[in-house]
């Protein structure tokens, strides 16, 4: 299938590492100009370097999100290039790492912390980009959510409800695009295998008592640990895939979803 992607500028936020980059590099062969976002330079430049040595088109935009100034900044600096066609706001995560467990302990101004990073950046991206799609008459905004969202597991709730409020203000957004020729989409990723991730793997495979590296026993943790039906710990090429059809022109009839891409859990 022809995605029709060519000609189209797409914003990858946090697509300096990870689901992100995964992301960016799919767009950019899809035939999408793609704005690299991170906050390491040497890693975001590696990201639009692997772009145009593929014969793609790349830019690079810094700064971390969870700064007001700096994302503020930063959404100038891409609408100085002409605004994009395409969002998505994939940048986000737990505030302070997996060492937190549960409800207890986790203290309001974590809370505060994980939905600024999550929630505040993402409208702020929105804010700031959307109406130049709006007036062009076409566009896409997508957001990153996560499965933990629905299958809420007794750990990590202040990042549940973030992504949780992704969700929601992906379809109440959706509904003020009414007739405007722009698309407001959710995906909630499972458990997906990323460099940042093989820690947390590794130690729930080692606390459920099995040997060598999880990769040995992937099949047993996919359908035994996480209830992931097909088998299998998810790729970040299989969040890509599916971003790449939502932003498509051949999705123009598709919003307001959460589309659930966790590998059956």
């Amino acid at each position: 299938m022809q995605l029709e992607l060519t000609g189209k500028r797409a914003l990858v936020t946090g697509s300096s590492s990870g689901i992100g980059r995964s992301i960016a590099l799919q767009l950019a062969a899809e035939g999408a100009e793609v704005v690299v976002h991170g906050r390491d330079e040497a890693r975001a430049n590696k990201t639009a370097d692997e772009i145009t040595q593929a014969g793609g088109r790349a830019f690079v935009v810094l700064g971390d999100l969870m700064e007001a100034d700096q994302a503020k900044a930063a959404v100038e600096r891409v609408r100085a290039l002409g605004g994009v066609d395409i969002l998505v706001n994939n940048a986000g995560g737990r505030h302070g790492g997996w060492e937190r467990n549960g409800w207890i302990g986790a203290g309001g101004d974590n809370w505060i912390a994980t939905y600024k990073q999550n929630v505040i950046s993402t409208v702020t991206l929105i804010e700031g980009l959307a109406p130049i799609m709006i007036e062009r008459g076409w566009g896409r905004v997508l957001q990153i959510a996560s499965a933990i969202a629905i299958h809420q597991p007794p750990n990590f709730p202040d990042y549940q409800a973030a992504k949780a409020a992704e969700i929601n203000l992906s379809r109440s957004f959706s509904r003020s695009l009414a007739g405007t020729g722009v698309t407001s989409n959710a995906i909630s990723a499972g458990i997906i295998h990323t460099p940042g991730s093989d820690a947390e793997i590794a130690s729930i495979a080692k606390e459920v008592g099995m040997a060598g590296d999880w990769q040995d026993n992937e099949k047993e943790i996919a359908l035994g640990v996480f209830r992931q039906t097909v088998g299998r710990i998810g790729r970040a090429e299989d969040i890509a895939a599916a971003v790449c059809f939502l932003v498509s022109p051949r999705a123009d009839f598709i919003t307001g979803v959460n589309l659930v891409v966790d590998g059956g859990m």
